[in-house]
């Protein structure tokens, strides 16, 4: 392995615990292999080594690479997840964990149970969380080792009602759990990390085994993660690689503070850096070292580019996200036709709703896009809704449409859905299917009056799609989370169907979405844009990145200010975003409701004439080339 003065200093360090704070691109993976190289090489036995990461494959290709270093031996090393290593040991020591014959359960199975113990402890009226919700609430207070009560009322707004009925399904779930020795996802490291410090045989018979454990991604480990390797540890050496400010899954449960206090919590470790980046551009780094140097927190860091200088960040400010959205899918497509590929591209998004727009737009021109990181526009399960009454209008034959658009109603499931379709499709015409399921006792008016209403503005798209979103919004309204959110949606529908002369065009463009011989071509060598959201980019990396909506209200988001810890953290979540960029980082920003565009010397945020929190206020000019397309920022000078 080639490796830098640093990564050697890592490498090669004594025995003692050792937290290496290795910048974004700064090569953890080869220093976190290359220690492990080192010690099979200075006689320590693989067996005697143990590896944790965070995804089956990322051991899967250390191994590989440790094998190809030092040969077969090093397969002998104990590489996984917290959750492969403890369930391990835990069927290895079945009995003195006191779980034999326990059988682990997939999130699906968990969810079901969950959904049992829910039904039988809701108050009827009362707004209560659906059981996915309930499911994150309980993995993350078992995670970040609190109490079910504290956590609910620490990081949720529910009342002391809703509280003792949330505790009574919890308890109810433990239950199912004990009589049927089930094991949920989050057991394996609760029990494990609870037995470890309790019965000290385990705990004895464990330390026996290991002389080093090896932690990958040490900022994204929890508070259970760590008082597993806080059990494991003496006379195991820890050696740990992570990157402070890359710690943005508090939501998760993970926690800072088992990077930024390592040195405190272990009062003998030693903790190394490294700084030479091999992915970016110094003018890139500069921007993101910048942006930590106006932390509170001392990071103690200054990425150096291995690779010198390149293209300074640019700035671009829009009037709105549709402004915005227009521009990046004409440059995309410009940049393409001038030979570069679409693959060198990644758009990275705060969340998911906030790509909408740029994602139409995609759509609109067929550019060629995959989404990770959430729910992609056209596949949100209330776009689909509204979507299949459009389709159930234009054709009865649309069996799949007409399924979705009746199973919507109270007391219409799909066996009754299918026989009615059935009937349906013997008609000649739409009429006489509507006349058909007029004489059907399941079917209430408004189902009929749906399809009606659409008929009537057929030939005005914006207005068919208005009166379609307002006609389902209150049976959607029952059946989604955080309906206000999702509704928005509609109003973006609503504009995009300005674009199309007809409703049967937008059918084709946006359900049915046909991809061209050329296009599939493209598809299959992966030729794709990346639409990604931050959280999901990390440990991802392209030529080219834009940072869409990077604005007042996204960063910081407008739910964390106030909140010292969360708002650093939200700090971390845009130091990753800009640091996946290898050579030309593009930041776009719109006009928001949480403030105005103010053009002084900069881009400064507003609200009510009152300073908003943005961690983008006062970027020195010789960071960034500034632009502004779509409107005259000379209307701005009041603020």
């Amino acid at each position: 392995m080639k490796l830098n003065k640093q990564q050697i200093a890592a490498v090669k360090s004594q025995i003692c615990h050792v937290l290496v704070d290795s910048g974004s691109g700064t090569g953890k993976t080869e220093t976190i292999t290359g220690r492990a190289a080192y010690l099979i090489e200075t006689g320590v036995k693989p067996e005697r080594i143990l590896m944790m990461t965070f995804t089956r494959r990322a051991a899967r290709e250390m191994i590989d690479r440790l094998s190809r270093e030092t040969g077969p031996g090093a397969k002998k090393i104990m590489a996984g997840t917290f959750h492969h290593f403890c369930l391990y040991w835990i069927r290895r020591m079945s009995k003195l964990f006191g779980l034999d014959a326990a059988t682990v359960i997939d999130r699906d199975d968990q969810l079901q149970l969950m959904k049992l113990a829910r039904a039988e402890h809701t108050i009827k009226d009362m707004i209560f969380p659906k059981a996915k919700e309930l499911c994150d609430l309980y993995s993350y207070a078992r995670n970040t080792n609190q109490s079910i009560e504290g956590y609910l009322k620490k990081f949720t707004e529910f009342d002391e009602d809703t509280i003792r009925a949330i505790k009574k399904v919890f308890a109810d779930y433990e239950k199912r759990k004990d009589i049927n020795r089930y094991l949920d996802y989050d057991d394996i490291l609760f029990h494990f990390a609870k037995r470890l410090h309790e019965d000290p045989v385990i705990r004895k018979r464990l330390r026996g085994y290991y002389d080093h454990i090896l932690v990958d991604e040490m900022q994204d480990t929890n508070p259970l993660q760590w008082s597993i390797l806080d059990g494991l540890r003496d006379p195991a050496v820890l050696f740990c690689v992570g990157d402070p400010a890359q710690s943005i899954f508090a939501f998760r449960g993970a926690d800072f503070k088992n990077v930024n206090s390592f040195s405190e919590r272990i009062p003998d470790s030693k903790i190394l850096r490294l700084e030479k980046n091999y992915r970016s551009t110094q003018e890139i780094l500069d921007l993101s070292n910048w942006l930590l140097g106006q932390s509170p927190l001392n990071y103690k860091k200054r990425l150096k580019a291995h690779r010198g200088r390149g293209i300074k960040p640019k700035f671009i400010d829009f009037e709105s996200e549709f402004d915005e959205a227009g521009w990046i899918a004409d440059d995309l497509i410009a940049r393409y036709e001038t030979g570069a590929s679409w693959k060198d591209h990644m758009i990275i998004t705060r969340t998911a709703y906030a790509s909408r727009a740029v994602e139409a737009a995609m759509i609109e021109k067929k550019i060629p896009y995959r989404f990770i990181g959430g729910t992609s526009f056209l596949q949100a399960a209330h776009i689909k809704d509204l979507l299949c009454l459009i389709r159930a209008t234009a054709s009865h034959h649309d069996e799949l449409a007409w399924v979705r658009y009746l199973t919507l109603w109270p007391r219409i499931g799909d066996v009754i859905a299918n026989r009615l379709i059935t009937k349906m499709r013997q008609q000649k015409t739409l009429k006489d299917a509507l006349k058909c399921l007029e004489n059907e006792k399941n079917i209430v008016p408004k189902i009929i009056e749906g399809i009606d209403l659409v008929l009537e503005h057929w030939d005005s798209p914006s207005k068919a799609i208005k009166k379609a979103a307002g006609f389902l919004s209150p049976i959607l309204e029952c059946k989604y989370e955080r309906w206000e959110n999702r509704k928005k949606d509609f109003d973006l529908m609503v504009k995009l169907a300005g674009n199309f002369k007809s409703l049967l065009s937008i059918i084709e463009t946006y359900t049915l979405d046909p991809i061209s011989t050329t296009e599939a071509e493209r598809l299959k060598k992966d030729d794709i844009v990346t639409l990604i959201t931050v959280h999901s980019a990390k440990g991802t990396e392209a030529p080219v990145c834009y940072l869409i909506r990077v604005e007042p209200g996204m960063y910081p988001h407008v739910r964390s200010i106030g909140d010292e810890n969360t708002e650093e953290e939200e700090r971390r979540v845009l130091y990753v975003a800009m640091t996946r960029t290898m050579n030309e980082l593009i930041i776009t920003r719109t006009c928001t409701r949480y403030g105005h565009l103010a053009f002084h010397g900069g881009f400064t945020a507003y609200n009510n004439r009152n300073r908003t929190a943005y961690f983008l206020d006062n970027v020195p000019d010789s960071l960034v080339d500034t632009d502004a397309i779509g409107f005259d920022t000379n209307r701005f000078s009041d603020y």
